[in-house]
């Protein structure tokens, strides 16, 4: 028994024995849906880096092929590359901010302009969520607008990505959505995720191809030409509401 937990425990950290994951698809015509609210604070409060499988693992996988010495350099090199993904973050955040970018206003602004231009009337949402990164529980609106529905979009992040040493810092976009019936949360009308350059590409999901112009080889060239880091994010999130409008056609 103890053998088939460990292989199993296992096989979880390569999604084995996790449960796939379901989209729910939308059905316009049977949904009867006029008016869409769409839930505000969609994006996290600022961009992020991301850095997968970079110098960091490597030497961390060196390190523990070392023995004793190992575990003691291994700390300081984890330590080591923290650090630096810190300061390239800060680098990145400096050249968006001398651009007065913004990422949910450019997010929704291209939302609402493409489900407008789908024949969705529009409104709006304030509740508070607890994290950007998880949609929101509903609960039941007996007053609900009849052929009105809920409209929740939980962005886990954006930013600029490093997949492996030898890429390029090329824009990124995570989000969640859900389309529900308000007058009863548990109808489910649209359940999906749209990932803008994504890491790996389930055909469960909405995936866009990142734009290769908007590519750096370096974070120095990054915070050399803000204008163009701000203009690559910038259709990063545009691609993103477009997307999601596209699930909503």
């Amino acid at each position: 028994m103890k053998r088939i937990l460990l292989v199993c425990a296992a096989a979880l950290l390569s999604s084995a024995c996790a449960t796939p994951y379901a989209p729910i698809p939308y059905d316009r015509e049977s949904a009867s849906v006029q008016k869409i609210v769409v839930v505000e604070d969609a994006m996290p409060d600022s961009a992020t880096t991301l850095k997968l499988a970079t110098n960091g693992a490597n030497v961390s996988s060196a390190a523990a092929s070392a023995g004793l010495a190992g575990l003691l350099i291994m700390p300081i090199a984890i330590g080591i590359e923290a650090g630096i993904e810190s300061g390239q973050r800060g680098s990145m955040l400096a050249a968006l901010e001398s651009q007065g970018f913004d990422g949910e206003a450019i997010f929704d602004e291209a939302l609402e302009a493409a489900l407008k231009e789908s024949g969705y009337e529009i409104g709006s949402l304030d509740v508070a969520r607890q994290s950007s990164r998880k949609l929101i529980e509903l609960t039941a609106d007996a007053e609900a607008e009849s052929g009105s529905a809920i409209l929740d979009i939980a962005g886990a992040g954006y930013g600029y990505q490093l997949v492996g040493g030898g890429t390029q810092w090329r824009p990124f976009v995570n989000v969640s959505v859900r389309l529900t019936d308000p007058a009863d949360p548990t109808r489910i009308l649209l359940d999906n995720r749209v990932a803008y350059n994504p890491v790996a590409t389930p055909d469960v999901i909405l995936n866009i191809p990142p734009e290769e112009e908007f590519g750096f080889a370096k974070m120095d060239d990054l915070e050399a030409d803000p204008e163009k880091a701000a203009e690559g994010l910038k259709r990063a999130l545009v691609a993103t509401a477009n997307g999601v409008a596209t699930l909503l056609k």
